[in-house]
């Protein structure tokens, strides 16, 4: 298995292992599988910076970071754009508030994906491992990830990176399309490793 930077040819793949990991979340929010999937594959093969894959013969393992503001911006517009202007900043809030944009020497993780046929065998630490050490190579001072209060195997997969949470937001649009109602935000200070 190797990791890398996603590149504009890998966005088929690495679409499709985002729809596997997050489809009943994604079904919720669109209501149409295939569009949503059209609109993945068309960010992605345009917009692969701070994104990396796990590829063992074929991608099995798809993760994105953000350290720069304003691809956070490029989101918003292109999520504007694609689905109008109220569709549009109803995905922008949700993402604003799961992905909160990063402060100045900070880093958010936006996810990490895994094929649900390879899970448990080390992709999703090297997905982390890789953004951690882009976040420290450019600087950040802190990396943060937001995880429901229910989803205890990812506060376990966190923690053993040194993550540890730090307060726990409650928001109830948030639960409207996703069921959770409390989050936790989960931060590694980079000083201390």
């Amino acid at each position: 298995m190797i990791i890398r930077e996603l590149r504009k040819e890998d966005s088929r793949d690495a679409t499709r292992i985002l729809i596997l990991s997050f489809e009943k979340i994604l079904v919720k929010l669109f209501r149409d599988l295939e569009t949503i999937r059209e609109k993945l594959f068309q960010y992605f093969s345009n917009n692969t910076s701070d994104c990396y894959v796990v590829e063992a013969e074929r991608i099995i393992g798809f993760g994105s970071i953000t350290i720069n503001k304003k691809e956070r911006i490029k989101i918003n517009k292109f999520l504007r754009k694609e689905f109008g202007f109220i569709n549009g900043t109803k995905l922008s809030m949700l993402l604003k508030f799961l992905c909160p944009i990063p402060k100045n020497k900070e880093a958010t993780i936006n996810f990490i994906a895994v094929s649900p046929l390879r899970r448990n065998q080390g992709i999703g630490s090297m997905l982390i491992e890789r953004m951690l050490s882009e976040a420290k190579t450019r600087g950040c001072l802190k990396v943060k990830c937001l995880v429901p209060e229910s989803n205890h195997q990812g506060i376990c997969f966190l923690s053993k990176f040194g993550f540890s949470p730090e307060k726990v937001i409650e928001n109830s649009f948030v639960e409207k399309y996703f069921g959770e109602r409390k989050w936790y935000l989960e931060v590694l200070d980079l000083r201390r490793e």
